[in-house]
């Protein structure tokens, strides 16, 4: 397995993608599914940081706004969550969606911090 063989080879960061593996999760594509990212994370073992493929894709038409999906994909386990729109207001919309979600419980504080720690160790890592 190609993952396997990256991980091991020290690979820091993993985009996963929008398509839906009925094997793991038939409802949600890889990027919003707590499953597909706990198989990577727990099953494999990978300790870096995950980023999600452009939340403007077409293939997440049926899960909202850019806000309803950055918090999806932050709550399955998202690091970073790509806005790629070329529009700024794409980013501010998901930064208070996520703010938002954050101060009322929808995402889980400890979760969000670990995500944000392993950003931090990965920019940390770059210099």
């Amino acid at each position: 397995m190609p993952y396997r063989a990256a991980i091991s080879a020290g690979t820091k960061l993993v985009m996963l993608s929008w398509a839906v593996y009925p094997a793991l999760d038939a409802d949600r594509p890889a990027g919003l599914s707590p499953i597909v990212v706990g198989e990577l994370r727990n099953r494999l073992g990978f300790q870096g940081v995950t980023v999600t493929d452009a939340l403007e894709a077409g293939a997440l038409r049926d899960y909202g706004s850019t806000a309803e999906r950055a918090v999806l994909a932050t709550g399955a386990g998202m690091d970073l969550i790509l806005c790629s729109a070329r529009d700024a207001d794409q980013g501010d919309e998901a930064v208070v969606a996520l703010s938002e979600a954050l101060a009322d419980g929808t995402l889980d504080g400890a979760s969000f911090d670990a995500g944000a720690r392993r950003v931090n160790a990965l920019r940390g890592s770059l210099s």
